[in-house]
């Protein structure tokens, strides 16, 4: 659709007088900015492909906003409905709200920050939508999947498997229940008024609740391997905790998994990467150098658990 054609959409079906939209930002989905006479609003066009997610990801903003918990609220149409289908039928379009405000640093109050992911652990403990379940398909066989069809090093590729395997086996037993999936600091936005807003629920699912949390207390470098990273995620975390208990409890074999969760999301991630732009995104040496990074995160953190 042409941004023309998305005026034409907006116009059409919601009781605002649309005058221009301005692309922010292609991946996955397209996001705009939306001028409605003086107010702005924020957009997302969403292809079909990822329709179910995102008809879940706005049912769960429908039910944080009716609990008075701040996330982004959802704009109808004149018909009352969350959301309208483009005119070829290939997409969805979604009007938010317009939040003024910026990404808060990572250390910026933790305790706080762990305050409202626990609130909102613990609001979504009644949700009773349909969530997708995330298990080790999800986590780490896809990932292996791909190696496989990028025909990548058999001998490294039984590496990646081994030790997947292994973290599995650690964490297979934690508690389930609603999982963001995607808490990093730039899914936060502090608003001029000091108020923090949880963003983007298109990854929600039923998993573990402690991965938001290992998520957004990852102080580790993606990249590149620094031993210092483990101490400075476990501080992190311990400030976070503080905020977090005041909603959420997490017991002690979710508080000792916190190591295997964090390796965990270097599958996650690296899988959905290449589901997204491609298999030609990464190569070899790449690949190589996430085997090390993961390699040595597991001697760090068994050496650590030896002590």
């Amino acid at each position: 659709m042409t941004t023309s054609d998305i005026i034409v959409q907006l116009n059409h079906f919601y009781p605002l007088n649309f005058t221009s939209v301005e692309l922010l930002r292609e991946g996955g989905s397209r996001t705009y900015c939306a001028w409605s006479d003086k107010e702005r609003y924020f957009l997302k066009d969403i292809p079909l492909a990822f329709g179910d997610s995102a008809k879940q990801s706005i049912d769960i903003l429908l039910y944080l906003e009716e609990n008075k918990f701040p996330s982004p609220s959802v704009i109808k149409t004149n018909s009352g409905q969350a959301y309208v289908e483009g005119q070829d039928k290939k997409n969805l379009l979604v009007l938010f709200e317009h939040l003024e405000g910026e990404e808060p640093g990572a250390d910026d109050n933790l305790e706080l920050t762990g305050e409202l992911i626990g609130k909102l652990h613990h609001l979504m403990g009644a949700y009773k939508g349909r969530l997708p379940e995330h298990n080790k398909e999800y986590f780490i066989d896809r990932y292996i999947h791909l190696l496989k069809q990028m025909s990548y090093n058999e001998d490294k590729l039984t590496k990646f498997r081994e030790y997947g395997d292994y973290l599995w086996s650690r964490v297979d037993n934690l508690p389930r229940g609603f999982c963001h999936g995607d808490l990093h600091p730039g899914n936060l936005l502090k608003t001029a008024n000091g108020n923090d807003y949880i963003l983007d629920f298109d990854t929600a699912s039923y998993a573990f609740p402690l991965y938001d949390c290992v998520l957004f207390c990852n102080r580790t470098n993606y990249f590149s391997y620094e031993e210092e990273g483990f101490l400075r995620s476990k501080k992190a975390f311990q400030s976070f905790l503080k905020g977090y208990s005041r909603y959420s409890i997490l017991g002690s074999e979710e508080l000792n998994s916190f190591n295997d969760l964090l390796a965990i999301y270097h599958y996650q991630l690296q899988a959905t990467i290449i589901e997204i732009y491609g298999k030609d995104c990464v190569d070899e040496d790449f690949l190589d150098r996430q085997l090390d990074w993961l390699m040595r995160w597991r001697k760090q953190c068994e050496r650590e658990e030896s002590h």
